[in-house]
């Protein structure tokens, strides 16, 4: 009898190491599976960003547009970060220089007219009412004659972030005289939609 029960915590012990040996194989197992899954998630992300701006420089090329933005509105949800990207064609005979800014478009109550608030390249999210934040070079570029170019804005959204808001952007043509304002090269109005 004594040798019964020593042989039956003898296989107890013995199933108990296989247990944590397949648990161990398995967690390795699904910790590389889930690797391997984000990192290939990123990869996919970037070469989605690298054909959207192949395509937008591919639509540049066979028209005449100045600007092209490929979507109208942008589901974005709380607390999320999206990348958008817009391409933008010189197609005066100059050189083209210019700056990329980008305006909200606000209808007054009182008036009832729309009109555009300035949005800064900012890459943290503000405090007080607003609940989104931008971030893009809005240093000045420069363009050669037919040259194009894909340049991209980041849009990041608090988790309070509701409801739409439009959005224009607008390309200044700077390379104006000195008693000038800065010329509208081209424009795009989007709706933003935080969900």
């Amino acid at each position: 009898m004594r040798r019964m029960h020593k042989k039956g915590s003898l296989e107890l012990s013995i199933n108990a190491i296989v247990i944590v040996i397949l648990a161990m194989t398995l967690l390795g197992l699904g910790l590389g599976f889930v690797r391997n899954m984000f990192s290939g998630i990123t990869h996919t992300t970037d070469q989605v960003q690298d054909q959207m701006a192949e395509q937008i420089l591919d639509d540049l090329r066979r028209g005449d547009k100045k600007l092209s933005f490929p979507a109208q509105k942008i589901d974005l949800e709380g607390g999320q970060e999206e990348i958008i990207a817009i391409g933008v064609k010189n197609t005066d005979p100059a050189e083209l220089d210019f700056e990329i800014m980008l305006f909200e478009i606000v209808k007054d109550p009182d008036t009832n007219i729309s009109d555009g608030n300035d949005v800064l390249s900012d890459p943290s999210l503000s405090t007080g009412d607003r609940k989104y934040a931008y971030f893009w070079d809005d240093t000045g570029q420069i363009l050669s004659p037919g040259e194009s170019n894909v340049y991209g804005i980041t849009l990041k959204a608090d988790k309070s972030a509701t409801g739409t808001k439009l959005f224009k952007i607008v390309i200044f043509d700077t390379n104006v005289g000195p008693t000038e304002e800065y010329v509208e090269y081209a424009s795009k109005t989007f709706f933003v939609k935080f969900i």
